[in-house]
């Protein structure tokens, strides 16, 4: 036999060897994990540690939404351990690459995050690309109680909730990447998504009230007042002085928040009509540009001016006020005041907690000839000195399908 041939078919059977498939395993040899939830515990140096498990679905079967998953909680000295402990009660071996988001809950996140992020960042089956939310109660509660309408997959409804979020802004999704990042920065501070549990009462909580000209009260998760449908739900967000959870936003000032980050994509916003106090008028508004921020130091005090140009779509005007061809700049004002006042209120909520999770501290930098010199102004103690100034600018573009409003006779 020549040479070559041997060559070859020695190099076939080595392939054989190497691309074998040794580490394959069948669907049902894996729990795929969905959510994972993280709480305190009563024992000391322990963590309560929830997986939310996908069942196996035959195709196209119409099996209760309810009975495709279950969660197991188990209460460790570490989340691998408690990974560990969930493959003696499971006879599949536990997968994390299915897995899209982590639930902290409240207490846990106001206790601290440090030691709890380090081992997703550092482990490999965890991604970057999973969610993180911070629950009010505790996240084995939120992972047992939400029950999905609409989409019987688990793992796409977190996917879509938490990618659909910027239609209105009153969440903000925010990955453990982006969380780590800002965890490790020196010009911001981290947040997360707030989730809860409703009572489905009706009734609510009022957050943050109306502003002067403003028809919007603002909610947290847990606070809306609604009844039926999945008691589970995304408002408002959660924020972070470094590691530990110090207080939160309501749906109204998330939307401000998303603003200043220039992650506004648009929403409805209802306002008294100037003309007609009472009554009222809706406008479909988005970002017409990047915001606009200029940062600078004046006597060693932060000094930062805020730019926003919004553009809007009128939607509504029950009073009949022709607004389309006359007093338009006094809708626009009456806009600017509303949203002027609720970005202030931000800011000073922000300042009051001392956390600049709007990332002021990132265009600030150019007033630093040095990285080190930008450590040792120690921005993140300083912002709650910042004088901070907000300019709105809105401008309608378009009347829906009405040229003009009619008064009736």
């Amino acid at each position: 036999m020549c040479r070559p041939l041997m060559l070859l078919i020695s190099l076939v059977y080595i392939s054989l060897l190497i691309v074998g498939c040794n580490g394959a395993r069948e669907l049902d040899e894996r729990g795929n994990i969905i959510a994972i939830g993280l709480d305190t515990s009563d024992q000391e140096g322990m963590i309560r540690v929830s997986y939310q498990f996908a069942v196996p679905q035959p195709e196209g079967s119409k099996e209760d939404a309810s009975k495709a998953t279950f969660t197991i909680t188990n209460t460790a000295p570490s989340i691998a351990e408690a990974l560990n402990l969930t493959n003696s009660e499971i006879p599949s071996q536990p997968s994390l690459s299915h897995a899209k988001v982590i639930v902290i809950g409240e207490e846990q996140a106001r206790k601290g995050l440090s030691a709890i992020v380090a081992p997703f960042m550092r482990y490999y089956e965890y991604r970057g690309s999973m969610f993180v939310l911070v629950a009010r109660g505790t996240a084995k509660d939120f992972l047992e109680k939400n029950k999905p309408l609409l989409v019987g997959d688990l793992s796409k409804y977190y996917e879509m909730m938490l990618t659909t979020g910027g239609y209105t802004s009153y969440y903000l999704p925010t990955t453990l990447h982006e969380f780590y990042m800002r965890l490790k920065s020196g010009s911001g501070q981290p947040y997360m998504v707030l989730v809860a549990i409703n009572p489905e009462s009706g009734e609510g909580d009022i957050s943050t009230g109306k502003v002067p000209g403003g028809k919007i009260d603002g909610h947290k998760a847990g606070g809306i007042p609604r009844q039926g449908g999945n008691p589970a739900e995304f408002a408002g967000t959660a924020l972070f002085d470094r590691d530990k959870m110090v207080g939160s936003l309501s749906t109204t000032e998330s939307r401000m928040l998303a603003m200043l980050l220039g992650e506004y994509s648009h929403g409805f916003l209802t306002v008294e009509d100037p003309l007609d106090p009472k009554s009222f008028v809706n406008i479909n508004l988005r970002l017409g540009d990047k915001p606009k921020i200029k940062a600078t130091i004046v006597e060693d005090r932060p000094v930062i001016h805020v730019s926003i140009l919004l553009e809007g779509d009128i939607s509504n005007i029950p009073s009949s006020i022709n607004y389309e061809q006359r007093n338009l700049e006094i809708l626009e004002a009456q806009i600017n005041k509303v949203y002027q006042q609720e970005m202030l209120n931000l800011i000073r909520r922000t300042q009051e907690l001392n956390v600049d999770v709007a990332g002021f501290g990132y265009y600030l930098r150019p007033a630093f000839s040095s990285n080190q010199e930008l450590e040792d102004y120690h921005w993140n103690e300083k912002y709650r000195q910042a004088e901070i100034f907000v300019d709105i600018n809105t401008k309608i573009r378009r009347n829906g399908l009405m040229v003009r409003t009619v008064t009736a006779e």
